[in-house]
């Protein structure tokens, strides 16, 4: 080395000698997270990361939320796709029935809808119930009854059981008439369509 290279080694050593190294005191990790603490979270940047950390804080939440919305939206949008738009099911039961073919009179006319009841075993006691319409009246004995819905009890016997129903219609169009049977725990409902035509 040449003297001046040297002077300067030297000189640099000196004043790395110099410093002191300043040890941190034994209280100091307590100290620095007791600041850390008080000082709280550090703002995140505008943007992506202000998303990011926002997902992040409250992920164990946010999560099985999006799963639950995602699971009710699958839900409507099945329930769309499968039903009648814009009707409830019970309604678009009704209307697909309407859509069958049915059995045609016209408004001057009486028609006698057979409802046939068929047992396994014969039945002491049946409830009954046959409901109509607007549109659609009872009719007994050449009169118009003013009942919406008829209600009886009667015995089945096995095998085919026909109900004869005689009803008139007010007004032309498609009518659904629905006739329920109950015995014991067992449930029997029949709907039959009847489309009234003018003349």
């Amino acid at each position: 080395m040449s003297e001046p290279e040297d002077r300067e080694d030297r000189a640099l050593r000196e004043r790395l000698a110099a410093l002191r190294d300043d040890a941190p005191g034994p209280d100091f990790q307590a100290l620095l997270h007791r600041r850390l603490v008080e000082a709280g979270p550090p703002t995140p940047a505008s943007g992506w990361d202000a998303v990011r950390a926002f997902w992040r804080r409250r992920a164990p939440v946010l999560w099985p939320a999006v799963g639950v919305a995602m699971g009710v939206a699958t839900f409507l949008v099945l329930g769309a796709v499968r039903g009648t738009p814009g009707v409830p099911g019970t309604a678009a039961a009704g209307m697909a029935a309407l859509e069958r073919p049915g059995t045609q009179v016209p408004v001057s006319k009486v028609a006698v809808i057979k409802l046939d009841f068929t047992a396994d075993v014969a039945v002491e006691q049946a409830d009954f119930q046959v409901s109509l319409p607007e549109g659609l009246s009872f009719w007994a004995d050449g009169e118009e009854l003013p009942l919406r819905s008829y209600q009886w009890t009667q015995p089945l016997s096995a095998g085919s059981n026909v109900i004869p129903i005689a009803v008139r219609g007010q007004r032309p169009g498609r009518y659904l008439v629905t006739a329920l049977a109950r015995a014991g725990d067992q449930r029997i409902e029949h709907d039959v369509v009847l489309e009234v035509t003018g003349g």
